[in-house]
């Protein structure tokens, strides 16, 4: 059985003139014999990268990767990645934690409009954050994060693992979410901010 699944999340990360590491949000919209159809962030084509990409996925305890090239089509957002002769699978790893109270911003990728939430725990791959909001799993987020005074600061896209009401504070609901778009650079900030953080 096949591992790609229509509105599947996928992470595009260009392998040539990328040094930051940067990764763009996609969504898996077609699966055809040699070509996958994936919408993408437009941000993507303000740089001129080549069509090399290294493609990155999630699912369950997992992480999934496979290097392929695409190419554009007629609609603006809308890419064909070739489809992969060899797919790498690894465990998602423990990273170390911090226990944070800071409010953030986030948006739902596909919907406008803005939210707050108050991000309560951070690692280098992910956050729990409580917000008034009950996300569903395998919601897209997009998450502003800005620690006054820490010199951290980063924009990324995230996928909510699962979120539950939070029994302690009705109306109010915590969410577990992966990042899905945080650069190398970025996770190494964020890793140093973890270790630099007193005890």
């Amino acid at each position: 059985m096949s591992v790609f699944r229509q509105n599947l999340p996928l992470q595009v990360v260009p392998t040539d003139n990328n040094p930051e590491g940067l990764k763009f949000q996609t969504v898996l919209e077609s699966v055809e014999d040699k070509y996958l159809g994936a919408r993408i962030d437009r941000e993507f084509f303000k740089i001129a990268y080549s069509n090399l990409i290294r493609v990155e996925f999630t699912m369950s305890q997992f992480n999934f990767r496979f290097d392929s090239a695409y190419e554009k089509t007629a609609e603006a957002d809308l890419i064909r990645i070739q489809k992969p002769v060899k797919i790498y699978k690894s465990q998602i790893r423990k990273a170390p934690r911090i226990e944070l109270s800071v409010v953030i911003g986030y948006n739902i990728w596909t919907e406008p409009g803005r939210y707050e939430a108050t991000l309560t725990d951070l690692s280098a791959v992910g956050m729990k954050i409580t917000t008034d909001r009950q996300i569903q799993k395998n919601t897209l987020l997009s998450v502003n994060v800005y620690i006054p005074g820490k010199a951290l600061r980063f924009i990324c896209q995230g996928l909510v693992r699962w979120c539950k009401a939070d029994l302690a504070n009705p109306g109010e609901f915590t969410c577990g979410v992966q990042f899905t778009t945080l650069s190398n650079d970025a996770a190494k900030r964020v890793e140093k901010f973890i270790v630099d953080a007193p005890a």
